[in-house]
């Protein structure tokens, strides 16, 4: 039986090894789908604020992904904070909708159900990875093989021709 966790879950890793393995044999690793299915995704919505006090946020998206991975980020640093939070600080925020894209002024800012400091670092690198959507996934093969990179010890994969079997 299958229950969907929020990245925040106590002993995430152990219990997302245990899910995966339950049941379903593949020989070319576990599709994200799967995990995206074990795990919810912390991101609600995306934000690109200009000048925002980023000091006290954590590094998510393209930009965890490059200090993890290979994969080069954009001048835009993505960063997460709580949905509480981004309430109290809204009314701050330079919101932009149109930037040059070599402004480093500006900021993508995921909005989170809860505040993703609290995460230890497994259990930051599964939500960074749940946080991509299957379409990003499948239309960059970059940050495919990037996240491939990120959750090879889970022997997930975001290949996308799979093979089950029971």
């Amino acid at each position: 039986m299958f229950s969907i966790m929020c990245a925040s879950e106590e002993d995430l890793l152990n219990k997302v090894r245990a899910a995966l393995t339950q049941g379903v044999e593949n020989k070319r690793g576990y599709p994200i789908f799967m995990l995206r299915s074990i795990v919810s995704s912390p991101r609600l919505k995306d934000v690109f604020v200009r000048d925002f006090p980023v000091d006290d946020l954590v590094q998510v998206g393209d930009s965890y992904l490059d200090k993890h991975t290979m994969l080069a980020d954009q001048p835009q640093k993505t960063y997460a904070l709580s949905q509480v939070e981004w309430q109290r600080r809204e009314s701050q925020a330079n919101v932009v909708s149109e930037f040059h894209f070599r402004d480093t002024s500006v900021s993508k800012l995921q909005i989170w159900p809860f505040d993703p400091r609290v995460l230890d670092e497994e259990q930051l690198r599964i939500a960074v990875a749940v946080s991509f959507t299957e379409f990003e996934i499948f239309d960059e093969p970059r940050l495919s093989l990037s996240l491939g990179d990120l959750l090879a010890d889970l022997s997930v994969t975001t290949d996308y021709s799979y093979e089950f079997e029971r």
